[in-house]
């Protein structure tokens, strides 16, 4: 691979890189030679950060390729186990044994240094997507092998006369199969602002609506009517409507509702507009109860990589080749969106109530109008 660069405010190094200024605007050739015919690559800039403390996996690269009118950015870069840093750029299939590219460099948040641009052939991992829906009790793992009143009794949690007694449509049961069947096909609680149900493991699971989860938009009081939207697609009825660059979670979740000596997940539930090129930039996560250094970055969209399309017919955009990443969402089997924003373990004795305090806010520059948010939901990890 040949690499030639064009930019006066360059500074080269002994080993060959390169320093590259964040207000620096530069363009570089690049010719690939020896791939194989029909292979998908990706492109990749590998770099350093000019200074170490600065080093972030939320940093932005705005580039395009010479001769297109419209820019792509890039807000997944990662640091390998050699100490470089890696951002994908494109993916491409190869049709011959060469590929000359020129990418314009439009503008880095960072000063970096630069080694090159790496082709790596595009390895395609299958994840493992949760199985989202709701568990009916004869497929739970803790049904058991006899059919006594008895033997369903020790299925069930040892509080589950109160939690069916919260439920908010009256529940007949007389047996406890009756009750175990119930728990396990989930029912709304509390006035229907609660979701409970039992995993496959028998473990308790509950979703939080918007409202029960105290989210907020930072600034505008939750109360006020235009931040609320009657949904028959949610589970509560409402979805909370966002109007800024960041919203807050607070809340006290009930032990009642947890299975002791668990380590849980929360995600967010929520469905993007039917146009999110906003939403692609991450998500930070700030756990207001720890400190500012408590935090982590999701995505509410998949990143997403340019394809150069050689061939008639091929997507404009692939999902960014990172299957390791987290804090990616995921589709839901009943229509919504989820991504994982936080967890916490219980303990043999838990208090009555755990607190949370989480403050969401985008690394981009536009609001998160039009996300829907229908709740929070805690499920065994």
């Amino acid at each position: 691979m040949n690499t030639k660069l064009h930019a006066s405010q360059i500074k080269w190094f002994a080993d060959g890189t390169y320093q590259l200024a964040n207000h620096v605007i530069c363009k570089t050739r690049v010719i690939a030679r020896y791939l194989s015919p029909g292979i998908t690559y990706t492109v990749n800039l590998v770099f350093k950060f000019v200074l170490p403390e600065k080093a972030t996996e939320h940093t932005s690269l705005k580039y395009k390729l010479e001769g297109e009118a419209k820019s792509s950015i890039s807000y997944s870069p990662y640091k390998r186990e050699d100490g470089w840093w890696m951002c994908e750029l494109y993916q491409f299939t190869s049709n011959h044994t060469t590929i000359d590219l020129d990418i314009l460099f439009k503008g880095f948040d960072r000063d970096i240094q630069v080694e090159g641009i790496e082709f790596q052939p595009l390895e395609i991992e299958e994840d493992e997507k949760p199985d989202l829906q709701p568990m009916s009790y004869s497929k739970l793992n803790m049904q058991p092998v006899s059919d006594s009143d008895t033997n369903w009794g020790e299925s069930l949690p040892s509080d589950f006369e109160d939690i069916i007694k919260r439920s908010k449509e009256r529940v007949r049961w007389t047996m406890k199969k009756e009750a175990y069947s119930t728990i396990g096909e989930r029912f709304l609680i509390d006035g229907g602002d609660k979701w409970f149900s039992l995993d496959k493991k028998g473990k308790k699971c509950h979703m939080l609506s918007a409202k029960a989860a105290g989210i907020s938009t930072t600034g505008i009081p939750a109360e006020q009517k235009y931040n609320w939207l009657s949904l028959p697609t949610s589970r509560f009825g409402i979805a909370f409507q966002c109007a800024s660059r960041s919203f807050n979670i607070l809340s006290n979740i009930e032990s009642q509702l947890l299975s002791s000596q668990t380590t849980y997940a929360c995600y967010l539930v929520y469905k993007l507009p039917k146009k999110p090129p906003r939403f692609h930039a991450p998500i930070v996560v700030e756990d207001k109860a720890l400190g500012p250094d408590n935090f982590r970055y999701v995505y509410l969209a998949s990143p997403q990589t340019p394809v150069i399309r050689l061939r008639i017919g091929e997507n404009s955009h692939n999902p960014l080749n990172r299957p390791k990443i987290k804090g990616l969402p995921q589709c839901r089997k009943d229509g919504w969106m989820e991504v994982q924003i936080w967890e916490f373990k219980t303990a043999p004795t838990t208090p009555n109530m755990i607190s949370m305090f989480l403050a969401l806010t985008t690394c981009g520059k536009s609001r998160l109008n039009w996300l829907l948010i229908q709740g929070v939901e805690f499920r065994p990890m």
